[in-house]
């Protein structure tokens, strides 16, 4: 059975993951009592991560600066800063798409979670490599901020896997058309 690449992102109404100055604060604006958007087991079926440098640097020095929350998954950051050192993931200049999956694949049996950004979304869509999309609509229009799908990739046609309400949340699953 192939690997899957697996876009796992929750986004505004309106489109947006992230406030323009990258404020996500809204993801956890939902009214209680929180949904269980099936996340730990979502998380406890992937091998690997990969993230953007702009998402690994606002988890590292935002939302969680004082332990890594992916110690035990191996991470693999694509950017294009040089001499990073960070013992709690992988820092490749790889151009975003199918060379990392082959380094990944090289290591990792298994899912890969794309965590983020739109930048490196948008990286792998042009190569139409993210086999899943699980979006996570929140309840919130932001009217501005940082896009989940940035302009720039060819067109995608999907197939709907499903759709359903979680509370306020709703669940979309999407693969891509073969």
């Amino acid at each position: 059975m192939k690997n899957k690449l697996i876009l796992y992102i929750a986004t505004s109404l309106d489109g947006y993951i992230a406030e323009k100055d990258g404020n996500i604060s809204f993801l956890y604006d939902t009214p209680s009592p929180t949904p269980d958007l099936g996340y730990e087991k979502f998380y406890n079926s992937i091998k690997a991560i990969i993230i953007g440098g702009k998402t690994y640097r606002q988890i590292k020095n935002e939302l969680s600066p004082d332990k890594w929350p992916y110690e035990e998954m191996p991470c693999y950051v694509c950017t294009h800063q040089q001499n990073q050192s960070d013992p709690n993931v992988q820092f490749t200049s790889l151009p975003p798409g199918q060379q990392v999956l082959d380094l990944i694949s090289q290591e990792h049996k298994g899912n890969v979670w794309l965590m983020g950004g739109g930048e490196i979304i948008r990286c792998f869509m042009r190569e139409n490599l993210i086999d899943e999309y699980y979006i996570y609509v929140m309840p919130t229009v932001l009217g501005n901020g940082i896009p989940l799908f940035p302009a720039g990739f060819p067109k995608t046609n999907l197939k709907l896997e499903s759709c359903k309400n979680i509370g306020e949340v709703v669940e979309l699953v999407y693969r891509k058309k073969e």
